[in-house]
């Protein structure tokens, strides 16, 4: 029987099982996404295991579903509004679309980041969120090179058009219409730069739209408290 103490982990999720205990969704920095059983939590006063909080975890058993046998506060994340409402939509991007117990050190570390920037308000949300869905695309395996054209392979051309195909990336067009990309903006992207309004634009409709294809049909619950958000 495995056993793990004292591990850094992000609470992503807890729903109740049977009538004290609860099963919590973890994010750790070196195990990754996991499933524990915390035995005799709820109601407890005081209880750390609660989503955005960071912890020390301790568990132990085999299997997919290990036995929570310690977690002690280590950040108490309060988010309120707006910050709220975008740090929901990081938690369920992370429990939906996270293999079990693959490990993910530098998103585990950039989820911590988006929900502290979220807290202290230090950027706008949507700017976290689109630097957020940039590195769990990378990370995930699904990196868009917003830098080349992926039909020619020549860098991307300031003054030209492209389209976006999820299963290539950027293809130039002839023109612009309603559905390309310009260029220039695809550029700012690529330096993960948010200052102006069409990169967060354009990076929110090429982000959610590769986003969609790895989701599946099933909506995310949190995009319905997004809509009408700038987020």
């Amino acid at each position: 029987m495995s056993r793990i103490v004292g591990e850094p982990a992000l609470v992503l999720h807890v729903r109740p099982y049977r009538e004290t205990s609860a099963i919590v969704s973890l994010l750790t920095l070196h195990h990754g996404r996991l499933a524990v059983v915390a035995r005799g939590t709820r109601g407890r006063r005081g209880n750390p295991l609660q989503p955005f909080n960071r912890i020390r975890a301790s568990w132990q058993g085999r299997g997919n579903l290990g036995t929570l046998i310690g977690a002690e506060t280590d950040t108490h994340l309060w988010l309120t509004g707006d910050a709220l409402t975008a740090g929901f939509y990081v938690l369920e991007l992370l429990n939906r679309l996270l293999g079990e117990r693959e490990s993910v050190p530098r998103l585990y570390a950039g989820a911590c980041w988006a929900l502290e920037s979220l807290r202290d308000g230090t950027l706008p949300a949507d700017i976290v969120l689109r630097q957020f869905e940039q590195l769990l695309l990378t990370e995930l395996g699904y990196g868009i090179d917003f830098s080349r054209d992926a039909g020619s392979g020549a860098a991307i051309d300031a003054d030209a058009h492209y389209w976006f195909d999820p299963g290539r990336g950027f293809l130039r067009a002839p023109a612009p219409t309603t559905s390309t990309c310009s260029g220039q903006v695809l550029l700012e992207i690529a330096r993960v730069d948010y200052a102006g309004r069409a990169a967060r634009v354009t990076a929110k409709r090429i982000f959610r739209r590769a986003l969609g294809a790895l989701l599946g049909p099933k909506p995310l619950a949190s995009r319905k408290l997004l809509i009408g958000l700038s987020a």
